[in-house]
């Protein structure tokens, strides 16, 4: 632990912080620094000095370069509770997370360890360290510890919810599935049709139809969504058969009006209808709408409509829910969304613009305004837009192809190579 020396020195620069004295704050962190009995607290308050005032870069590397080393001096480590610290500090350095684990890792390696406590450090560091691997090694482990945890479970499920994972994350949810509820079971039914694994889907969802009250609307109407969610997750992984009879189950249960039955119906249709069948009903939601006022179902149906493929039939829905519920962003983005689907460039950037001014932290806004610039050969008015996409998602592949071809397009060789390279680094995501 810090010595009453040390920690009168760091509450001095503490002070000095809340009265926005950076260069009080500096001098006081560079003496406790130097003064200090467990230097790793006064390093790491360089650091985070550092990001809200900038110091010189020397210093900083020499900073960096000595928190490491006492990191990796079993005589200077620092506790747990300042990994902890750490592991949980939103702008802490890569290169400090680096070293917090190969220190975690050591103290692993002893007899003498709170291994749980130190596990659940490695998960921790290697998700910000986007170490998926390593994060789902440490916190199955610690289920094997702790099986009755669910705070673990659910932790573990979050990692394993990606397609190279769903036949475990299936595992998983059929041992937390024994004792939890209706929400647990669907999750376990939605994630065996992700895996492919269509017989326990369909076993598992007449097992919850079963205990669903046929006179309860609401709970018919839950049920079918989630029947729906797995059709959907079947179809985009190419099992259309297996599809379809989760979409006609959907279809089945849910109330004759609720948005599921709506959905499924329309699923049905255009996905494996016959062309006259699909006009047909396209006609009659067309007809059914047009006297349609509330905006807000007009909102629901457009997204319907979107969802079913319909973009002209979504397009006019949306238009026409804008007109009173425009401060609403998912008006905005599912009206800009069907026009790009639609190919109708000018409305699509146009309207994922105006969802951009209502919430500037989704990607997807951001990256369909720019495909729609890219289809127009607008190129630099598609890089900003594609390039806030980046931001908000960096694994966001075919955002680097996509502003090559921008650059290329623009000439800028030196800009196109680095997003190329960086779309050849991603792979096949």
């Amino acid at each position: 632990m810090p010595d009453l020396q040390c920690l009168r020195l760091l509450r001095s620069a503490r002070i000095a912080e809340l009265k926005s004295q950076p260069d009080v704050e500096a001098a006081w962190l560079r003496r406790a620094r130097n003064e200090c009995n467990q230097p790793t607290t006064a390093l790491l308050a360089l650091l985070r000095a550092h990001l809200r005032n900038p110091l010189p870069e020397v210093e900083i590397q020499e900073v960096r370069k000595d928190l490491i080393a006492a990191f990796d001096d079993p005589a200077s480590a620092p506790p747990p509770g300042v990994l902890e610290f750490i592991a949980r500090e939103d702008e802490a350095d890569e290169t400090v997370l680096l070293a917090s684990r190969r220190l975690v890792e050591r103290r692993l390696s002893s007899p003498d360890v709170d291994r749980a406590r130190f596990l659940r450090l490695k998960a921790l560091l290697s998700q910000r360290l986007g170490d998926r691997a390593e994060a789902t090694a440490a916190l199955a482990e610690l289920r094997t510890m702790e099986p009755k945890n669910e705070e673990i479970a659910w932790a573990l499920l979050r990692l394993l919810s990606i397609p190279e994972h769903w036949d475990r994350a299936a595992e998983l949810l059929a041992e937390m599935a024994e004792d939890g509820g209706p929400t647990v079971r669907s999750l376990y039914a939605r994630t065996l049709a992700r895996a492919g694994r269509v017989e326990d889907a369909s076993e598992q969802l007449e097992i919850l139809a079963g205990e669903v009250d046929s006179e309860d609307a609401l709970a018919l109407n839950n049920y079918a969504a989630e029947v729906l969610a797995a059709a959907w997750s079947l179809r985009d992984s190419g099992r259309l058969e297996e599809a379809e009879r989760l979409f006609r189950l959907a279809e089945e249960h849910a109330p004759p009006q609720g948005w599921p039955s709506v959905e499924a119906r329309g699923a049905l249709v255009h996905l494996y209808g016959t062309v006259e069948e699909r006009a047909a009903h396209q006609t009659a939601v067309a007809d059914r709408w047009q006297s349609v006022s509330d905006p807000q179902s007009l909102l629901n149906e457009g997204a319907n409509q979107l969802a079913s493929g319909n973009f002209d039939q979504a397009i006019e829905l949306l238009k026409r829910a804008a007109g009173e519920l425009g401060h609403l962003e998912a008006v905005w983005y599912n009206l800009g969304f069907a026009a790009y689907r639609a190919e109708r460039w000018d409305e699509a950037w146009q309207a994922l613009d105006r969802a951009s001014e209502l919430n500037d932290q989704r990607a997807d806004t951001f990256f369909f305004s720019g495909m729609a610039m890219v289809s127009l050969e607008r190129w630099e008015e598609a890089i900003p837009r594609l390039l806030r996409a980046l931001a908000l998602d960096p694994e966001r592949r075919h955002a680097h192809y996509q502003l090559w071809v921008c650059y290329r397009s623009l000439g800028l060789d030196a800009e196109a190579g680095r997003h190329k390279a960086a779309y050849d680094a991603l792979g096949d995501g």
